[in-house]
C-alpha cells in the first residue's frame, strides 16, 4: 500500500475481526480495568467507520455470515443500531449509550448462549434463572467497571422487557421501558432470528421483522424506522424475481423499498457464469418473494458489494 493510502474497507473481514477486541473488553469490564472505557470506545469507533463507509456491505456481512462465535451478535447488532440511530436522528449521547448497550448487554450470558444456540426445546430451571438474571447482572457489572451513564444502564437492565408485560426480569409495562431498551431488543431479536442454528435454518429477514408485530404504538413506530434503516429486503438477502430467477440484494435505494439486485441463478435454479444486474422496477424482474439460494453460489460474494 502506498504511503498515505487509506486501508480498504472490507466489512466481511473487519467486523468479525473485532471479535477478539470484544472478548478483551468483556475481560477488562469483569476485572474493573480502567482500559475498558478506551476499549469500548475503540470498538464503537471502528464499527461506525465500517458501517458509514460501506453500509450495504456491512448489512450483507450480517446476513451472509458463517461466523460461529456468539460474540459476532453484539457486533452485528451495533451495525444495525448505528443505522437505526441515523434513521431516527438519535441525539449523539443517546446513540453512544445505545451502541454501548448492544455491545455489552449480554456480557454475563454469552458463555451459556453458546450452549443455548445448540439446544432445541425448553430451558432447564437453572438455565431459565440464569437467563432472567443476566440483564441485572450485566448492568451491575458495567456500573462496577465505571460506566455510570443512566441511559446505558437502564437499556441493559430493560433489554429483555416487552411492551406487553411478558418480558424479564421485572415484567415492566410499556410506559416504563426506555426507547433505547426497545431498540436493543429489536437488534438482538432480529440478528438472532436470521442466524443459523444447529436445530433450525435462519429465518427470512421479512419474517424476522414480523416478530415485532405488537399493538404497542411506540414499538410500531420504531419497527417502521428499523425497516427503513436496513431495508425491507436488506443487502445480503435473497429474492425471487418475476422472471423466476434468484437474485441477491446488493444495495438499498434511497426513499424506495425496491432494492438493487444481481441475479445469480436462472429460473431452473442453475447458476449463471457471473452476476447479472436486474432492474426490479421493471415488471419483468419485479420482486415476488424473499427466498434462500437454491445452492451455494460459486461467486465471491464480497466482490458483489465493492
Amino acid at each position: 500500500m502506498a504511503q498515505g493510502d487509506t486501508p480498504k474497507c472490507d466489512p466481511f473481514t473487519q467486523l468479525d475481526g473485532l471479535i477478539p477486541d470484544l472478548s478483551n473488553l468483556y475481560a477488562a469490564v469483569k476485572a474493573k480495568n480502567p482500559s475498558a472505557q478506551e476499549l469500548l470506545n475503540h470498538i464503537i469507533l471502528r464499527i461506525a467507520e465500517i458501517t458509514d463507509t460501506q453500509p450495504d456491505a456491512a448489512l450483507a456481512t450480517i446476513h451472509l455470515s458463517t461466523q460461529s462465535s456468539p460474540l459476532k451478535q453484539p457486533i452485528y447488532c451495533a451495525v444495525i443500531a448505528r443505522l437505526l440511530a441515523q434513521q431516527i436522528a438519535l441525539e449523539p449521547l443517546r446513540e453512544k449509550a445505545l451502541l454501548r448497550a448492544v455491545l455489552t448487554c449480554n456480557i454475563t450470558f454469552y458463555e451459556l448462549q453458546v450452549l443455548l444456540n445448540r439446544v432445541e426445546g425448553k430451558l432447564s430451571e437453572e438455565q431459565k434463572k440464569k437467563l432472567e438474571k443476566h440483564p441485572l447482572q450485566g448492568a451491575q457489572l458495567m456500573e462496577a467497571a465505571g460506566f455510570q451513564d443512566p441511559n446505558l444502564i437502564r437499556a441493559i437492565r430493560q433489554h429483555h422487557e416487552r411492551p406487553d408485560g411478558t418480558g424479564y426480569p421485572n415484567r415492566l409495562p410499556s410506559e416504563e421501558i426506555s426507547d433505547l431498551a426497545l431498540m436493543v431488543s429489536m437488534c438482538e431479536v432480529y440478528t438472532a432470528c436470521i442466524d443459523r442454528r444447529i436445530y433450525r435454518k435462519p429465518v427470512l429477514a421479512r419474517e424476522a421483522l414480523a416478530q415485532f408485530n405488537h399493538g404497542d404504538a411506540r414499538l410500531k413506530k420504531l419497527v417502521l424506522s428499523f425497516a427503513k434503516a436496513i431495508g425491507i429486503y436488506p443487502p445480503g438477502t435473497w429474492i425471487r424475481l418475476a422472471s423466476g430467477e434468484t437474485a441477491i440484494v446488493t444495495e438499498r435505494r434511497n426513499n424506495s423499498p425496491i432494492p438493487i439486485v444481481k441475479a445469480l441463478f436462472n429460473p431452473d435454479n442453475q447458476p449463471y457464469m457471473g452476476p447479472v444486474a436486474r432492474d426490479c422496477t421493471d415488471p419483468r424482474w419485479k420482486v415476488t418473494s424473499a427466498t434462500f439460494p437454491p445452492q451455494r453460489p460459486s461467486v465471491d460474494l464480497p466482490l458483489l458489494f465493492e
